[in-house]
């Protein structure tokens, strides 16, 4: 027992390491398998390095026992050193390393007051953003067909499959690069068969596009299946011992990672998770299985295995380690208008009056809190940008964005309203002022015809409204709320209507 102990707290010094880069000197950022022979048995873990401010570089190390933090980082040249504090149990641990990265792969010595241990570890690849399996939807003419598209990775190649419920398709040549897929199609019904190529952009979930072929031009949509649970879960797990901390990875192919522990499927089924694996330690081997709920960025369930069972709750961790963040930029001028949030039942009602469908896409100018695009989103199933100069505003609407869990489907710009082309909307959301709202026709008329238009509280001076609502409302300072329905083509008033 006292072996045994001896070798569970020198495996669980391997904090390894992040760099505390120099600013000459190109950061180490990725996962890394790290091993480590331990009485000749392999023990496998996880080094994450990531980037932070000012070049700062960050990192954890993650095992079979739980997640810790990097502390005291430091790097020169190719060699690496970093001191780490840690817990296991109830015992408090100090550790170091000294090693040095070469040729990709991170070599080192983790020091303590239980002995030395040394350990070895390449990069691990991650999967890329179009793996993972689409439901697509294709328009032709008046129809409407829905298929499935699954794209795989393997060697850095990319493979795909179509299943449809009419005909036989074989996809080929699939190439993604800066966020554009295209493969080749052939589809075979019947007696006939012909060739169409692909070409389109993912951003987060969602994939738009257009079929090419010699019969013309099909528009084609798909979101991603599992969207809700791809990302990195930090996990709390209820033990004898107190609450114990692991990482789950979800990868956008539904594969992913419990600690050190590669799982090959994740189930995800609407707000349901699940996985079951086999765990090897040495000669002993157990099954592990995930059981939970996603409600947002948070995850409830229960952990089994030969143990018995834990409860489990997660959240999801705002941005995957490696993923670029959205850059928010300081205003180039001041805002129009100061912020007063949109009250819900207003939103639902502008929405509403709109006619939205899951066929729209609705823009938002001057999005505040985002509340207005993420309703949309969350309520029928639409795409929606919101757009806001303030970078206050677009920190709180991204935010919101990513609590609700709609990124697949909505995104936030820091933009001036009044510079944009707003021909790719079919509903316009406005709580501006009536002069801005004035100022604002000349791009409104540039939208396609049935697009609709809807304002809080204020009018458009010219434009004749096809309907005005108003919600009484004796618990707002500001009053009742009216709302405006306006539909293009914009129907403008006459000289004399004006005057009168």
């Amino acid at each position: 027992m006292k072996s045994l102990a001896f070798s569970l707290t020198v495996v669980c010094l391997l904090a390894v390491c992040l760099v505390h880069a120099q600013p000459q000197q190109r950061a180490i950022t990725g996962d890394f398998r790290m091993e480590s022979d331990l009485n000749g048995q392999e023990i496998v873990s996880i080094l994450s390095l990531w980037g932070g401010k000012d070049g700062q570089l960050n990192g954890e190390w993650i095992s079979y026992w739980g997640v810790w933090q990097l502390r005291d980082i430091k790097q020169s040249g190719n060699s690496l050193t970093f001191t780490q504090l840690g817990r296991f149990g109830d015992t408090d641990f100090t550790a170091s390393f000294a090693g040095s990265m070469k040729a990709g792969v991170i070599e080192g010595t983790i020091t303590s007051d239980a002995g030395e241990l040394k350990t070895r570890g390449a990069r691990i690849g991650r999967a890329p953003q179009a793996a993972g399996t689409w439901q697509i939807t294709t328009k032709a003419g008046q129809r409407e067909y829905t298929s499935t598209l699954m794209i795989a990775a393997s060697d850095g190649k990319l493979t795909g499959s179509w299943q449809s419920g009419m005909g036989e398709h074989t996809i080929s040549n699939v190439e993604f690069s800066q966020g554009k897929l295209t493969f080749d199609r052939t589809s075979r019904i019947q007696d006939r068969q012909w060739e169409s190529a692909f070409e389109g952009t993912i951003q987060g979930h969602v994939l738009t596009g257009t079929f090419k072929s010699e019969r013309g031009e099909s528009a084609a949509e798909g979101k991603r299946l599992g969207a809700a649970a791809i990302g990195r879960w930090d996990l709390e797990i209820a033990s004898e011992s107190g609450m114990r901390k692991q990482l789950l990875r979800v990868n956008p192919d539904l594969s992913g990672m419990f600690g050190p522990v590669a799982i090959e499927k994740i189930a995800v089924e609407e707000d349901r998770i699940s996985f079951a694996t086999e765990v090897s330690f040495g000669e002993q081997k157990y099954e592990l299985a995930l059981s939970g709920t996603i409600a947002g960025n948070k995850l409830t369930g229960e952990l089994t295995s030969s143990r018995g069972s834990r409860q489990v709750e997660g959240t999801k961790r705002q941005a995957a380690r490696g993923q670029r963040q959205e850059a928010v930029k300081p205003a180039v001028r001041a805002p129009d208008v100061i912020y007063v949030p949109t009250p819900q039942e207003v939103v639902d009602r502008m929405l509403e009056l709109a006619r939205v469908t899951k066929d729209d896409v609705v823009y938002d100018l001057g999005c505040g809190d985002g509340r207005i695009v993420v309703t949309a989103a969350k309520k029928y199933g639409c795409k929606g940008i919101g757009y806001d100069i303030n970078p206050v505003r677009v920190r709180e609407s991204r935010q919101n964005v990513r609590e609700n869990n709609v990124g697949d489907l909505v995104r936030i710009e820091q933009e001036d309203i009044f510079t944009l082309d707003l021909s790719g909307a079919s509903v316009i959301t406005l709580y501006l002022l009536p002069d801005l709202n004035v100022k604002l026709i000349p791009q409104l008329e540039k939208l396609k015809d049935g697009s609709r238009i809807v304002s809080h509280d204020f009018d458009m001076r010219g434009v004749i409204p096809d309907k005005v609502v108003t919600i009484k409302d004796e618990e707002d300072v500001y009053g009742d709320h009216t709302i405006y329905l306006w539909t293009t083509p914009l129907k403008r008033t006459t000289a004399a209507n004006e005057q009168e």
